[in-house]
């Protein structure tokens, strides 16, 4: 399952929902809810890797969960380094999602 020179990284790495034995990989104190892949490959593009999607592949540890994996090019970085940015950029994107939401609707009632 390996690729040459990528990184395998699932979305029930960031879960904060999950146990470790159910593959969380980073503390709950840096882990988020519920992550989508969309949203890896988005963090992993604002983080400048080279990062492409799988989306037929499934976590064996619970494959009854949503299907996707994301390859990521780490360039000789340590896979969880690359995961705490990707959580951190995770944060960042829905809380400025959150920010432009609110202001349209803000926007709204004043009209």
């Amino acid at each position: 399952m390996r690729r040459k020179g990528k990184r395998i990284i699932f979305p029930a790495y960031f879960d904060v929902n999950r146990s470790v034995r159910l593959g969380r990989r980073l503390p709950v104190s840096k882990a988020i809810p519920l992550p989508s892949i969309q949203e890896l490959a988005e963090a992993a593009v604002r983080s400048n890797y080279q990062a492409d999607i799988d989306p037929n592949a499934k976590y064996p540890r619970t494959w009854s969960d949503p299907p996707g994996m994301l390859l990521i090019d780490t360039t000789g970085q340590k896979k969880v380094k690359v995961m705490e940015k990707l959580a951190a950029e995770i944060v960042v994107m829905r809380l400025h999602k959150r920010t432009e939401e609110i202001s349209k609707k803000k926007k709204k009632k004043k009209k």
